[in-house]
């Protein structure tokens, strides 16, 4: 099917922009996966009862709201680092399928 210059000239916009999305969902990936594993950290310090030399007083009543802000951290994250690569996945397909349309191949 052919498309009209005004067809192709919004599909080609359409395109840019869906692009320039797809890039911020990699940043909001790559930034919860760093989230994660901080969130990650935490929770085992936390949970593993070690004692470090740059926290060597530390009580147990922080150590105890560390570990479970650790917890409640890694659930958000995780969820988050699902949610977005999904996203990225679900918008890469339908990217490429509108390219594939530009290039008049479907």
């Amino acid at each position: 099917m052919k498309l009209s210059k005004r067809e192709r000239e919004a599909l080609a916009q359409s395109i840019a922009q869906e692009n320039a999305m797809l890039k911020r969902v990699g940043h909001v990936v790559r930034n919860s996966i760093v989230a994660l594993a901080v969130f990650v950290l935490l929770c085992v310090w936390g949970f593993s009862g070690m004692q470090d030399a740059f926290l060597p007083n530390i009580s147990s009543g922080v150590r105890n709201v560390i570990k479970w802000v650790g917890v409640i951290g890694t659930i958000g994250s995780l969820i988050m680092v699902v949610f977005s690569i999904t996203a990225r996945h679900n918008g890469k397909k339908n990217l490429l399928k509108k390219i594939d349309r530009y290039q008049g191949k479907s």
